[in-house]
């Protein structure tokens, strides 16, 4: 199977199954037998076929004048985006490719409708998005953003402030190491990457942060003797706001575990208990801990919302259920299977989660509510409201020294530091 073939049916199974586009990835770089070449042109054209989606449709719609099945509009849209935006790969080549495929699986009357839409769209003149008058209707097909998403952000940033962060979130992510402290301090780990040759360098952003560059980073030795993890910085900021002392500390939706685990790594003498509501992902925590070396700690399954943690603890982090509209640069997806119903429960899910929990955090204890997306319901909403229902939880200061900030709560945007869009707030439950 050829390299763009393939592409197209891992957007069909993103699109129409509601497949995780990085998991499809993943397998197929796995599975089938590409060399380094092909596996980064399938990655480009899976990625950015879905991360302009919205846009690719607005091109092609005026050259579409006959029904096409639903796999020959998603061709077209993979091989636009490769017209539009690989300029490595001869239009040509692009446009016999696709009739190559559009034969194949529909006949050699497909091949010839697939044909003659390229052709007359490399002839003919695409739509400027500039003439839509309508500032979200424009943004919306220039960034790829549901035009929804669009009007929510104009109603609580400037069209300025909003076209910054859709524009960064199509940006490419840069990817962050996690130190693992127990094992090893940044430095050495960095000079152990190098020699093993990878690009790697220090963050300036979190001190155990380090950047790299590059695939495969987890084919190296460093990784396979559980020198460090795989964490975006902004996640690594929850660990300064929980700040964790020799704490019993509890992660209640942990899975892969990162956030716990960064917790037990900064403590000498604390433990750290993980749960998480899919068993299958509690395997995928106890992995990463047997990697990463990590003995004092517990997972187990426990549904957030109802469960009976049996104690209490000095500090829990919540980092709940949410939208991930702070990583679509890595998961383009998520921007398409939202909507203002869902954001409505993941609301209630993240409240009725906090009600539950902080029935198990001690006096004088820190609480962490967290979440990967940049929407105001499931943010400075939810940490209002959780506060404005207990009497006993108040806000409570945190530091990030990379954004010069002090306060209870901070919207990280993705524009800021060229991480993931991410909410920390920090709360504290009184001693009464």
């Amino acid at each position: 199977m050829t390299v763009r073939a393939l592409a197209l049916e891992l957007y069909e199974d993103v699109i129409d199954n509601k497949a995780y586009s990085n998991i499809v990835l993943n397998e197929a770089l796995r599975f089938e037998e590409l060399n380094s070449q092909d596996k980064g042109l399938l990655t480009e054209i899976l990625y950015g076929t879905l991360q302009h989606k919205l846009t690719l449709e607005y091109y092609v719609r005026p050259f579409v004048k006959t029904k096409l099945r639903r796999w020959q509009r998603y061709l077209l849209l993979i091989s636009i985006y490769q017209l539009e935006y690989l300029d490595r790969v001869p239009d040509f080549a692009v446009i016999n490719e696709a009739v190559e495929i559009a034969k194949e699986r529909g006949g050699l009357q497909a091949g010839k409708q697939i044909n003659g839409i390229l052709r007359a769209y490399l002839r003919g003149e695409r739509p400027n998005i500039d003439d839509i008058k309508n500032d979200a209707a424009r943004l919306s097909v220039k960034y790829s953003m549901p035009k929804w998403l669009v009007k929510h952000w104009f109603k609580h940033y400037s069209t300025e402030e909003t076209e910054r962060i859709i524009s960064s979130l199509n940006e490419k992510p840069q990817m962050y190491l996690r130190v693992n402290k127990k094992l090893i301090d940044r430095d050495n780990l960095i000079e152990m990457l190098l020699n093993e040759g990878y690009d790697v360098r220090e963050s300036n952003l979190h001190p155990d942060a380090i950047e790299f560059n590059g695939q495969n980073i987890t084919h190296s030795q460093s990784y396979k003797d559980g020198f460090f993890a795989i964490q975006d910085v902004s996640s690594m900021f929850v660990n300064l706001a929980l700040d964790p002392l020799e704490d019993d500390i509890l992660d209640v939706c942990s899975a892969p575990g990162g956030k716990g685990l960064h917790a037990l790594e900064s403590m000498d003498n604390g433990s750290v208990t993980l749960g998480d509501v899919h068993e299958h992902k509690i395997t995928l925590i106890n992995n990463e801990a047997a990697r990463l070396q990590h003995t004092n700690y517990e997972a187990f399954v426990a549904d957030a919302k109802t469960y009976d943690y049996g104690q209490q603890f000095d500090r829990i982090i919540v980092d709940a259920p949410c939208s991930g509209l702070g990583v679509v640069k890595r998961k383009p997806e998520i921007k398409y299977e939202r909507n203002e119903e869902s954001i409505n429960e993941l609301v209630e899910l993240q409240l009725d989660i906090l009600d539950n929990v902080k029935k198990y955090l001690k006096p004088n204890g820190i609480l962490i509510y967290s979440t990967c997306t940049i929407h105001q319901l499931e943010n400075e909403n939810v940490a209002y409201t959780f506060k404005k229902n207990h009497d006993d939880i108040e806000f409570d200061d945190f530091s990030i020294p990379a954004f010069n900030f002090t306060g209870p709560y901070r919207q990280i945007f993705p524009y800021e530091h060229h991480t993931d869009g991410f909410f920390i707030a920090r709360f504290k439950k009184s001693d009464s």
